[in-house]
């Protein structure tokens, strides 16, 4: 398997955390977790095959070769076997929004063909990637297309940045307050913005870092995790941690080389 990133650089590395690129994946599994962290992801196909994904309610979606998946609050699968050759934009939390027009609520734990979103510009985006000789060249494109989607100035709203760089392991109300802007309002913007609440996000936050636990490969117990990152008791825990991924902790089965994010699927 081949497997690249590249950060680009400012000030679109304000708003992306990388673009990625895969070749040549070809797990022993059919499916796989895809667990949420809040971002947004743009995925487009590079072969012939059409994206399958399957959501939390098993609902099977079928798309082109281009797709948006909003940022997510609960889980989705993946066929693997339709990533022959992909490449991706991997958004910060909110850092979609300046290439949209739709407030990124709308969005919350869905997918869309690309094109619905950003128009005839994905075929020309994908024809140039397509012509392109290897993995670094098809990162320039995506810079170069990105820059001209944008639909605003590249510039965080200052109260959403505030919050979104306080958030993790605060309390929400306090950090809200600092901006000057009630908290009603408050979470009206963040919403459009970031597409789900300050609270929610802060629940995916500490999920992650349970994931990020898990997968250092330390022999950590789940009491220990649990404590580690600010769960009230064990059940407290394993309830959060299934409502974002479906499965028990125990079930948890990180795929060796692939971001923690993806987990083997379990029937």
């Amino acid at each position: 398997m081949l497997h690249r990133t590249y950060i680009p650089k400012m000030p679109l590395s304000l708003f992306v955390d990388y673009f990625w690129y895969m070749e040549d994946y070809n797990p022993s599994h059919s499916k796989e977790l895809a667990l949420p962290d809040g971002s947004v992801d743009v995925i487009i196909d590079l072969g012939e095959d059409k994206i399958r994904l399957f959501d939390s309610n098993h609902r099977e979606l079928v798309f082109g070769h281009s797709i948006l998946c909003g940022p997510h609050s609960e889980y989705f699968v993946i066929d693997t076997a339709c990533e022959s050759r992909v490449i991706g934009i991997h958004f910060k939390q909110g850092g979609i929004h300046p290439f949209l027009k739709e407030p990124l609520v709308e969005l919350h734990n869905k997918h869309f063909p690309l094109d619905i979103l950003w128009g005839s510009k994905v075929s020309e985006i994908r024809d140039e990637l397509l012509a392109s000789p290897g993995p670094d060249e098809m990162f320039q494109v995506l810079e170069r297309s990105l820059l001209s989607l944008a639909r605003k100035d590249l510039k965080w709203d200052p109260a959403v940045l505030f919050v979104l760089n306080h958030l993790h392991g605060c309390q929400i109300a306090e950090i809200i307050e600092q901006t000057g802007i009630s908290h009603r309002r408050f979470n009206q913007i963040f919403k459009a913005e970031v597409g789900m609440t300050p609270k929610r996000l802060n629940r995916l936050y500490r999920f992650q870092e349970v994931l990020r636990l898990v997968h250092s490969g330390e022999n950590i117990s789940w009491v220990n995790i649990a404590q580690a990152c600010g769960y009230f008791d064990q059940a407290h825990f394993i309830k959060d941690f299934s409502s974002f991924s479906g499965i028990n902790p125990s079930e948890y089965r990180p795929i060796l080389g692939r971001h923690h994010n993806h987990a083997k699927y379990v029937t």
